[in-house]
């Protein structure tokens, strides 16, 4: 009997943690904007003015998807169905969300972000991956 513990819950758990960390550290350059932290917008200013122009909401938005990533996170670490539920979820609106930047200013990332939110869909759907919750 083989007690190995499956990859697809540590894979999900390590990627929501990642995310968890990112919503949490724009949070926090939204809320407290001119800190040190704000050199993580090097690459992006564009998105950087975007989101100031509604902070403080925004940083509180993305202090509640930091929260929603943490569930994410310790659901798929620990098995439950409702972290692959929310998993699921998740990744259809990211793809949901590309699927619209492709139309709107952004064709090849948005074309990118829906075939790996796809792919990832796909692996999520499968009977070995959904079984491992």
């Amino acid at each position: 009997m083989n007690a190995r513990r499956p990859l697809a819950p540590i894979a999900l758990g390590v990627f929501f943690a990642f995310a968890t960390c990112m919503t949490a550290l724009v949070a926090v350059t939204m809320l407290a904007p001119g800190g040190a932290l704000d050199a993580i917008w090097a690459m992006k200013h564009e998105a950087h003015a975007q989101l100031l122009a509604f902070a403080p909401a925004s940083g509180w938005a993305f202090a509640a998807l930091s929260l929603v990533m943490a569930g994410a996170c310790f659901g798929t670490f620990t098995r439950r169905v409702w972290g692959w539920t929310l998993a699921l979820v998740l990744i259809a609106a990211n793809a949901f969300g590309d699927f619209v930047r492709a139309f709107m200013g952004g064709p090849i990332e948005g074309a990118v972000g829906v075939a790996i939110a796809g792919a990832i869909l796909f692996w999520l759907t499968r009977p070995t991956t959904r079984g491992a919750f």
